[in-house]
């Protein structure tokens, strides 16, 4: 599992680690407001980019995982996608001419965003390669805001969508001559019966990056700025840690549907929570000073709140995609359109309390909790939850050594440090089975 899995984790990994590092940099010197515009364009470029996608690229993904004759699906796909972007870009060309918000010109590079087919890499069984691709589109533009923030200072945003849109174009380019096809396809007359015909998926979709990555496009709607860039800080991690998770889904995606390999990579993704839950959870003060300096001094309890939705997410990482394999289209759908409403009626009242800064947090942890609970009784009832919670009984044991560490001995780099590497040995001794043996062969 280890060898497979390595090189896709280093890319994905340099990719969260550029990101952290990004947004760790804005906070401490571009200030609450600019990590909050520079959090609303990231969340607009995943919402255009999953309108454009409406349940398209999961499916032909999947035609891709399960199919050999991929490619003329793979060209309708693109063509429709291309086709609805020039709609959309249209649409975002027009609303930032009347209202003038940046994160509007993100609409206009949507034609680059439905061009780049780099997801059928995965379906392709070429993860390495898109991992490395994604690194490439993650890199440019953050880097680039750091080098040029000392010459332009907060300016730097205009900056920032240009090297986007660069990064997007060439990734595109590579993807295709990777996967063997052509980088443009032709716009179809017809693309609203191929976006109908995946509609359930592309709800499903959307819905689903209006949980996570882009609740900031609709926080905008309800909170200031400042609370937004704060807020953009603790999500930032949350969504590294997610994609994170997203490596072991996206590595072994044609082999989830094999028997009990699921509840194999949802133990794998437990016990990376382990790990982090120490910094996140016990730490937790130590490690926001580590990456945010003093900016969360008065609310640092909230990434232990957030360590709770880094749990969730763990203890259901396979779920969505075995039933997307398995065509449960209907239980996505229905279970995150349930997640969303919560979420959002969560944010809604929390913003009119002075605990306003809450309400994106609590509203992740009811909409991760309602999806735990919707996927796991629709897939395996009652059984999947007791199969992962008697697992989950093997990480407790160092997450108390480390928690009695700090109680008697007190919370610095050093203690943080000792406890991760005693959580690490754990693993090796217990885990190790399932951390360097074969995924879909092993025993449990």
């Amino acid at each position: 599992m280890l060898k497979r899995v390595f090189w896709v984790a280093l890319f994905t990994g340099l990719s969260h680690l550029i990101s952290i590092i990004t947004i760790s940099y804005v906070l401490r010197n571009l200030g609450e407001e600019t990590s909050g515009y520079l959090g609303i364009i990231d969340s607009t470029v995943i919402l255009v980019a999953s309108i454009i996608s409406f349940g398209i690229q999961l499916a032909v993904n999947r035609n891709v995982a399960t199919c050999k004759s991929w490619k003329s699906n793979y060209k309708l796909g693109q063509s429709a996608r291309l086709t609805l972007s020039f709609f959309v870009m249209v649409f975002g060309l027009g609303t930032y001419l009347i209202q003038g918000d940046l994160e509007l010109l993100i609409y206009c590079i949507a034609p680059l965003i439905a061009l780049n087919g780099d997801y059928a890499l995965y379906g392709n069984g070429k993860p390495i390669i898109a991992a490395s691709l994604s690194f490439l589109r993650v890199a440019l533009p953050n880097l680039g805001i750091m080098i040029t923030a000392h010459y332009w200072g907060v300016e730097v945003l205009p900056i920032y969508v240009l090297l986007l849109a660069m990064g997007m174009f060439a990734v595109g380019l590579i993807a295709a001559k990777v996967n063997g096809v052509s980088y443009f396809y032709l716009p179809r007359k017809n693309f609203l019966k191929f976006y109908y015909k995946y509609s359930k998926i592309g709800v499903y979709q959307v819905v689903g990056v209006l949980l996570i990555p882009s609740i900031l496009v609709i926080g905008n709607w309800f909170y200031s700025i400042a609370v937004i860039g704060l807020i953009n800080g603790l999500l930032k991690l949350l969504i590294v840690y997610k994609g994170g998770l997203r490596i072991i889904v996206q590595t072994f995606f044609k082999e989830i549907k094999e028997e009990k390999t699921d509840l194999k990579i949802d133990k794998a993704s437990l016990i990376a929570w382990g790990a982090i839950s120490i910094p996140i959870i016990i730490y937790f003060k130590t490690t926001l000073y580590l990456l945010f300096n003093n900016k969360y001094d008065e609310i640092s309890s909230i990434l232990p709140f957030i360590g709770g939705v880094m749990f969730l997410s763990s203890f259901r990482n396979a779920s969505e995609a075995k039933a997307l394999l398995l065509k449960k289209d209907n239980l996505n759908l229905y279970v995150f359109l349930v997640a969303l409403v919560l979420e959002v009626i969560v944010i809604i009242v929390y913003s009119y309390t002075s605990y306003a800064i809450w309400g994106i947090p609590i509203g992740l942890f009811i909409a991760e909790l309602t999806i735990v609970l919707g996927l796991g009784f629709g897939l395996n009832r009652v059984k999947f939850f007791t199969d992962r919670f008697r697992f989950i009984g093997m990480l407790i044991p160092p997450f108390i050594i480390a928690l009695t560490i700090k109680i008697f001995i007190g919370e610095s780099y050093i203690t943080l440090g000792i406890s991760v590497i005693i959580y690490a040995i754990w693993s090796l001794i217990f885990f190790r089975k399932l951390i360097f043996g074969s995924l879909t062969k092993m025993e449990n």
